[in-house]
Order: structure tokens, then sequence, then C-alpha cells
């Protein structure tokens, strides 16, 4: 008799009604696992899932030829394969979700140097101080909420710096938040406007055959008709009179009766000129205040965001300028965004770029359009000095810190709401500021010789976002908005704690 017939004649016997519950069970039991064995099915567990390896290297010359700087992959797919595909680096695969971390210890970060310990010692601003520069007449929302998710990571302190016009609205979006006005748009807008008149007014002798010119005298053979300035804007006497004659003469002009007219002319532009400067003299006077006020907190200052809602007021771009560069004096974290992006790739603010590209303490975070205005570092002297962190955001971040780079793939939501990527620079801004305050204020050496903890850091900063963009949609769907990712923040970082005490 084969097994299985035996099986079959002891269920009929067990299967009795007069054979006890218990008995008729352990007999389906023993039935079901025969089947199985004489079907061909193993019973065994599955084998485990391999994550990959959780080195984060990248070979340089790859990485130069996958990522164009001034064009975003397109080549991240929604299904699987795809996503699988874009992670592969050549022979290497690095890190790209939050669980892989766990799967392969790397010596080049560590999880236990992400967040500061809670503890009964610790006072307010140990955890985290740090300010938002951004929020104009226009947008009020992002600053908020690049600010509010910074306290939602666990930081203790945040301050939000604006514009006068957007100051009372953002008091109003949270009580927890600092918010100072720090300059005014409508007098901003005010000197522009006078400042335009000037040089309008000025424009009228620009004239290219007029006798008078507020240019330097230019001694081409198109300007033989003008008189040079260097000479004629000088106190009206007598020896001023007769080189205004020998002038006319000299270029060949016979009416000298012209000459009281003239004068007359010169004195108009000389006034004009001094008013400019004199305009302008204000406008570096209001600017300087302005950066004074926000600099004179950056001793305080564990990071600061530079962009959210920041518009693009030419005067507002002189300040961040101004409090970019001395941000990179002190040695502050700075974290990157939005409208100052579109600032750095205006000509004018060039060399300005290129100085944070060598900034080590400095992170930018493009979307692909801002990534396409960037200019590359090649063309800014090659990627050598390209020492600030690089986070293109996508469906699959990229995390590049020169020839260095990683991957976030988190799965995040199917919805994408105005205002995750403030959520994004606050988390990263959080993120930067716990990194300081572990490292002991040294905001461009390494930690405890991990090689790539600030890299790392920022790359959980984006885990952090996604996870709880996921969290948010499941729970609201096509009703999601950015708060909703705010509010699972922190349920989030808990959990992440809990599997590096577990680690």
């Amino acid at each position: 008799m084969t097994p299985l017939s035996y099986a079959i004649n002891s269920f009929r016997r067990y299967m009795h009604p007069k054979t006890p519950i218990l008995s008729r069970q352990i007999a389906l039991g023993w039935l079901f696992l025969i089947s199985r064995t004489a079907a061909g099915f193993s019973l065994s567990p599955p084998p485990a899932k391999k994550f990959p390896s959780a080195a984060f290297a990248i070979s340089p010359s790859h990485y130069r030829h996958s990522y164009s700087y001034n064009q975003m992959s397109t080549a991240h797919s929604s299904s699987n394969s795809n996503a699988a595909e874009a992670a592969v680096m050549i022979d290497q695969l690095p890190t790209t979700k939050w669980a892989d971390v766990f799967s392969h210890r790397n010596p080049n970060y560590s999880p236990q140097y992400l967040f500061p310990p809670l503890s009964s010692s610790s006072h307010k601003g140990s955890h985290g101080r740090i300010a938002i520069l951004g929020g104009s007449n226009k947008y009020t929302g992002a600053p908020y909420y690049a600010a509010q998710a910074t306290l939602n990571c666990g930081v203790d302190l945040g301050t939000v710096f604006c514009a006068e016009e957007a100051s009372v609205p953002i008091k109003c979006y949270s009580p927890e938040l600092m918010v100072q006005g720090v300059y005014s748009i409508e007098q901003f807008d005010a000197l522009l406007v006078e400042e335009e008149a000037l040089l309008q007014e000025l424009e009228k002798y620009k004239h290219k055959n007029d006798l008078i010119t507020v240019d330097t005298y230019d001694t081409s053979e198109d300007a033989t008709s003008t008189i040079p300035l260097d000479k004629l804007l000088l106190e009206h006497d007598d020896s001023h009179n007769e080189l205004i004659q020998n002038e006319l003469l000299k270029n060949n002009v016979d009416d000298t009766k012209k000459m009281d007219e003239i004068v007359h002319k010169l004195q108009k532009v000389k006034q004009l000129q001094e008013s400019l400067q004199e305009l302008q003299d204000r406008q570096m006077e209001i600017i300087s205040r302005s950066v004074h006020e926000i600099v004179s907190m950056f001793p305080k200052l564990h990071a600061l965001c530079v962009g959210p809602g920041l518009g693009r007021h030419p005067l507002v771009f002189k300040v961040v300028e101004q409090v970019l560069q001395r941000g990179m004096e002190s040695n502050l974290t700075l974290v990157l965004d939005a409208d100052v992006l579109y600032m750095l790739s205006l000509g004018e603010y060039r060399e300005l770029y290129k100085e944070l590209l060598g900034y080590e303490g400095c992170v930018m975070t493009p979307n692909v359009m801002e990534m396409k205005r960037l200019p590359s570092p090649s063309s800014l002297g090659g990627e050598s000095d390209h020492k600030n962190i690089i986070v293109k955001k996508g469906h699959v971040d990229d995390i590049s810190r020169g020839d260095f780079g990683m991957q976030c793939a988190e799965e995040g939501g199917l919805k994408r709401s105005g205002g995750i990527g403030d959520v994004l620079a606050g988390t990263i801004s959080a993120y930067m500021a716990w990194y300081t305050i572990l490292n002991g204020g040294n905001t461009g050496t390494d930690l405890q010789g991990l090689t790539q903890q600030r890299a790392f850091a920022v790359w959980t900063a984006c885990c952090t976002v996604k996870r709880a963009t996921k969290l948010a949609f499941d729970k609201k769907r096509r009703a999601m908005s950015s708060r909703d990712v705010l509010d699972n923040i922190c349920g989030v970082i808990a959990l992440m704690e809990d599997d590096i005490d577990s680690y």
C-alpha cells in the first residue's frame, strides 16, 4: 500500500462522526502534508530575501558618465524592474532603501551617528537651532513648511527670516516659530523705481551724435563728435568755458552759441549721476542692515536653509549673496533650495556658485528644471573642486558629492503636492544640524573617521520624507497635502530610531 492510499484510509477512519474533534483535525493536517509531499512541493520555508550590498562607493568615471549635471536622468520607471536597473552602478549596488542599511555594515557611515541622544540634561537648543531665509509677499507657505519640518523632526528652535510682508501670515501658521521680517519688498520696489527713473533720464544724453555723453570718452572713429566727459564735468568757470570752446572747434562744431546749453546739460548729467550714486549708496545701506540682522544670529545656529518662498527680487538676491558669503566665512551649514538656485544660475552670481560648489558645508536640493539651469562643475574649472552635496530630487533621489554618489529609492506617495520640496529642505537642515552637533560643531570634517557620514545623513533625510509621504498618501490618497506629510515625519523618525536600537 502506498503512503497516499494509507493516508486516505486513515482519513476515512478518523473522519467518522464518533471520532473526537481533535483527532479529526490531526488527520486533516497529516493528509495535507502527505499530499504536498506526493505532489513534489517543498515543505521548507522560502529562502530569505537578500538585500543588495550597502557599499555606497561608485566608480568616478561611471558616475560622470551616468549623470549629466545639466540633465536629470529620466530612466527611472514606476515598475520594479526599471527601478532595480536604475539602482545598478557599474559593479556595485548603492543603498537604496532604509532597510538596506542593516543588511550589511559599511565602514564609511554609521546609523548610530544620525540622531543626538535624548537625555534629562538636554537644554533648549541642544538638539538643533535652525533658521530659514525665505518668504515673500507672494510666497508664505514654503518657509513655513521648511521651518515646521525641522521642528517635527525634533529640532528645538526654528527661526524664519523673511520679508516684512510675509512675517504676519507665517506667525499665524505656527506659534512655535520665531519669525522676523528683515527687509521690505515694498521699500525695495520703491528703490528700483527711483533708480529706473534716473537711468532713463540719463539715457536721454546717450545719443550717438549728441555733443555730450555720460559714457567714458570713446576714441574710436564713431565717437569723433563726442566731447570727453572727464574734461567737461568740471566746475563752471572761465577755464571750463575756454576748454569747451576748444573742444567744440576741435570737433568741427561751428555754432559756439550752444556752449551755455552744453554746459547746462553737463551740469544736469553730473547732478543725475550724483543722485544715482546717492541712491545706490542708500540701497547698499538698507541691504547691509538686513544682512546684519541675519548674520548676527549665526553664532547661535547649527544650520541655515535659504530659498523656500524667497522670490526673485534683485535686491533680495543682493541680500542673499552677502548672507551666503558670510555663512561660508562662519563655517555654517547651508542648505540651498528653490529660488536661491535660480539666483545661482544667473551670470552675475557665477563666482558665488563656484565658491559654494567647493564649500563642504553646503547642500543643494535642485529639482529637474533647477538642475538644468545650473552650470556643470566642468564648465567652471572641473569636478575636482566639487565638495558640496547635491540632491537631485525625483522618483529616485540622487545624492552626489564630487565623484561619490548614492541613491534613495524609498517608495513615496503617488501624489506630488506643492510644498514637499520645502519639507525636504527643512528635513535635510535638521539632519545636517544633528551632524554638526554630533561632530562637535565641525561642519566640513567627517565624523569619527566616517568618510561619507554627511552624505549618509542627507540620504537618510530623503528616506524620511519619502516614507512620510507614503504614509500620508495611504491615509489621504488624492486629498494628501504637505501638511499631512509634516504630521507623519515624527512617527517615521521614531521607527528609524527603533531600527537603530535593535541594530
